[in-house]
This record gives structure tokens, C-alpha cells and sequence, in this order.
């Protein structure tokens, strides 16, 4: 009988112990599920974003940059993630559902050409021949041309003019979009706890329309590209200005190991790949035979090397 006793005791003291386990264990299994469900919705989500606004920005590229054919053009590559369909009918519907949501959840910015672009390199010509009150960049004759035929004294040295650009950069078509990927497409739980940790992370973001989006409980995403441009880009209100590279909007040339104001360069460890030592150019534009001598790395880091960021 002891025996007995003892072993029932035994079972007792274990009684419960998987049910624990399992209100302890389930809920964090499931929250990973949920999560790794999330995570390929959006990785779906960015993919189609990427193609999106690469169809956005060949579509631009041929039609002037104008802000509505970039728009337009998303939005058709974005029908497959709201629908899609078999039918004309069905394709027209998902269509429909595609440009009712990005109204309010789609921005598509202009970085490059910029408007300080356009001051260095608009065609007056070019602008009466597409008949349009706006200032035009052309785009042909790009490798014989260092600025438009009918202004050939234009501010064509990026390391002076506005843009810090040439006329080719210029004619670089480079978008970015900002697309918030709607709660219909969240899984439930997950979708809520990506867009709270996002906010969290970033509660000071400076852009209000990421903002905007996680307060509408959007995921937010982001995508570039930059294509060619095949056609004259139009100044239009999608273009940023973004003056030339530092000193507040006036480019000036980093030369060799020290910039045009004579303030040395910044140090950076020896252990940097992309650090080059300023006693490189010096030796370089010192060498009559036009070669670059080669300097080697310091091997302690005692007095970092004054060096350039290609």
C-alpha cells in the first residue's frame, strides 16, 4: 500500500504541469508564426513595390517625367497585389480598388533631375518646341553636348553650378516611392505589431507622410530607381530641390587632400577600406610621370590617416 501512495502522491505533485507549458509555450509559437507569415507578405509586397516603380520609371522616361504618367504607371503594375484577374472585367475592378487605396497611401518623388537642375541646363528652345510654359531639359545629343545647343554658356561644371551636376546626370531619371502596404493585407496580430515596433524605433522620423502612414496602421515601404531619360524632362511639382554636394548648396572641388576652402580632410582609421591616404595624391600630383604611387596602410592606428571617400 505504501508504495502505492507513494506513487499517486507522486502523480499529484505533476498534475497541471503540461498545461502550463502549454499556455506558456503556445502564445509565443503562435506570435512567431503569425510573424513569419507577416515577414513574406512583405517581402511580396516589396517585390511588387520594386517592379511598380520600375514600370513607373520607364513609363516616365519616355513621357517627360510627368508626375501623373509615373502614377499611372504604378498603378497598373500594382493591379496583380490588389487582384488581378482572368477577365477584362475583373482586371478592371482590381484596377479600381489599386487606385482608390494608393490615393492616400503613394508618393512618388523626383530626385533627379532636380529643380537646380533644370537652372543649369533648360532649353528654351526645347520648351517652345514641346509647346509647354514649363522649363525643359533636353536629351539628345547627350555625347557631344555639355550644355543645350541654344544656351551653350550654361553652368555646365557640377563643381560650381547648382546641381552639382552635367547634362547627362541631368537627363538620369531617378524616383523614390513611399507605398504603405494596407491592414487588408496584414495579418492580424503581426501586422499590428510591425507597425507599432516600426513607430517605435523611429518616433521622431522627419518625413510626415511615413508618419501618416503608421497612424493609418500602414506598413510603410520604400523603393528607388534610375533610368535613362528617353524623352525632355518637364519641370513638374514632384521634383525636390537638393543643391550640390555640402556647403550648403554651393559645390566646390575636393581636389587633392584638402577641399577648395584648405580644410584638411577627415580622418578615418587605417583599418577602413575605403580610406586613401592623402600622401597618395600628393605623391600622384607631384609624379611627372602621371602614374599614382602606391602608399602603404599604416599597421597601428596611433595617428589616423587624413584620407578621401570615393
Amino acid at each position: 500500500m505504501r508504495p502505492l501512495l507513494a506513487l499517486r502522491s507522486g502523480r499529484a505533485v505533476h498534475d497541471g504541469a503540461t498545461l502550463v507549458e502549454f499556455v506558456v509555450i503556445a502564445p509565443t509559437l503562435m506570435m512567431l508564426a503569425l510573424a513569419m507569415m507577416q515577414t513574406g507578405l512583405v517581402f511580396h509586397a516589396k517585390n511588387i513595390l520594386n517592379y511598380a516603380t520600375f514600370e513607373a520609371a520607364r513609363a516616365g522616361a519616355l513621357q517627360n517625367a510627368l508626375p501623373s504618367t509615373l502614377r499611372a504607371a504604378f498603378a497598373r503594375a500594382m493591379v496583380p497585389y490588389y487582384g488581378g484577374g482572368r477577365t477584362t472585367a475583373e482586371l478592371a475592378r482590381s484596377h479600381g480598388r489599386a487606385l482608390a487605396d494608393l490615393a492616400g497611401a503613394l508618393r512618388i518623388e523626383i530626385l533627379s533631375p532636380t529643380r537646380e537642375s533644370f537652372d543649369d541646363f533648360h532649353s528654351p528652345r526645347a520648351a517652345e518646341a514641346l509647346r509647354v510654359g514649363a522649363r525643359v531639359i533636353p536629351s539628345t545629343h547627350l555625347d557631344r553636348l555639355a550644355c543645350p545647343a541654344d544656351r551653350p554658356s550654361c553652368a555646365s561644371d557640377p563643381a560650381s553650378n547648382r546641381s552639382g551636376q552635367t547634362l547627362q546626370d541631368a537627363n538620369l531619371l531617378k524616383i523614390r516611392v513611399t507605398f504603405g502596404i494596407p491592414r487588408a493585407k496584414q495579418i492580424p496580430l503581426a501586422g499590428r505589431f510591425f507597425n507599432w515596433a516600426v513607430a517605435t524605433l523611429y518616433p521622431d522620423h522627419p518625413d510626415p507622410f511615413r508618419r501618416a502612414l503608421l497612424a493609418a496602421g500602414r506598413i510603410p515601404l520604400v523603393s528607388h530607381v534610375t533610368v535613362r531619360m528617353q524623352s525632355d524632362a518637364i519641370e513638374n511639382d514632384a521634383l525636390l530641390s537638393l543643391p550640390g554636394p555640402g556647403n550648403a548648396g554651393v559645390p566646390v572641388d575636393a581636389g587633392a587632400g584638402a577641399d577648395a576652402q584648405g580644410q584638411a580632410l577627415p580622418s578615418c582609421p587605417w583599418s577602413d577600406p575605403l580610406c586613401t591616404p592623402s600622401s597618395a595624391h600628393e605623391s600622384a600630383a607631384g609624379n611627372g610621370s602621371g602614374m599614382e604611387e602606391e602608399v602603404p596602410h599604416a599597421l597601428d592606428d596611433e595617428e589616423p590617416l587624413q584620407c578621401s571617400r570615393p
